[in-house]
């Protein structure tokens, strides 16, 4: 019996053979038709081997799979959308309840993270010139989801200073007011560490520091209400939505006149 693995490289082969002789075997319009065919199937292959690779933690094949899609073009904001994030999802989902193994759970995660770091070196574009300061808060260790956001914001152009997780309240305070960022984005994943968003927010009022600087939230459990308790500035369920949101922010503030 063959393993997935000769399998997916068995496909793998064949969707290669098939690209390399097809202008050999056609006529040139038959030919564009078909290979436009050819690499659609290419195209889909990749994804879900990258997907299939997440679920079933295998670190090697995500890197694997993530290095053959750039080769053949693909851009890191469709394979994070098309391929990482579902993967990503479907963990998450399958872990929920009470009824799972451990290794798996680590397996996957760590499949996630090889993926997100063969993609972070692609070049992305350098227009924007925002700074965003982002950490998962005090008492919380979940990286992946912000981990996946801040790819996101790099891609969209802006600069990441990513603290990591477990980032203290007096940490946040005295990165903002070393770096004066145009934005501070925490992330929790636990309701039980909820609250020290609103710690970090109430010591930026102490330290006079609230107005310059806003504020973005996000994470499982957080709410568009939570935020709006809080006096968060930002809350998005998605990063396309925050790249959105933070786009019109930072034009509304290059349309207001100089004081």
């Amino acid at each position: 019996m063959s393993t997935p693995n000769v399998e997916r490289s068995q496909k793998w082969s064949i969707i290669n053979l098939c690209s390399q002789n097809i202008s050999r075997r056609y006529s040139s319009d038959l030919a564009r038709k078909v290979g436009a065919l050819i690499v659609e199937l290419k195209r889909d292959h990749i994804l879900s081997e990258i997907a299939s690779a997440i679920i079933n933690g295998q670190a090697n094949d995500v890197v694997k799979f993530i290095k053959a899609g750039i080769k053949n073009s693909m851009s890191a904001e469709e394979i994070l959308q098309a391929a990482v994030i579902p993967a990503t999802k479907r963990v998450t989902d399958d872990f929920q309840g009470a009824d799972f193994y451990i290794p798996d759970v680590l397996l996957a995660a760590r499949a996630i993270k090889a993926g997100l770091k063969a993609l972070k070196p692609i070049p992305r574009d350098s227009a924007q010139s925002q700074k965003i300061v982002m950490g998962t808060v005090e008492g919380d260790i979940h990286d992946i989801g912000k981990n996946l956001v801040a790819l996101f914001f790099e891609f969209a152009g802006f600069e990441v200073i990513d603290l990591g997780v477990d980032v203290t309240v007096f940490k946040f305070l005295q990165v903002v007011r070393e770096l004066r960022p145009d934005v501070l984005a925490m992330s929790a994943l636990l309701t039980t560490t909820m609250g020290s968003m609103s710690n970090v927010i109430e010591q930026l009022y102490i330290h006079h520091m609230r107005d310059e600087v806003k504020v973005l939230v996000g994470g499982g459990p957080v709410t568009r209400e939570f935020a709006g308790y809080i006096g968060a500035d930002i809350y998005a369920e998605n990063p396309h939505e925050a790249i959105g949101l933070l786009r019109q922010l930072f034009s509304r503030k290059r349309s207001l006149p100089e004081l």
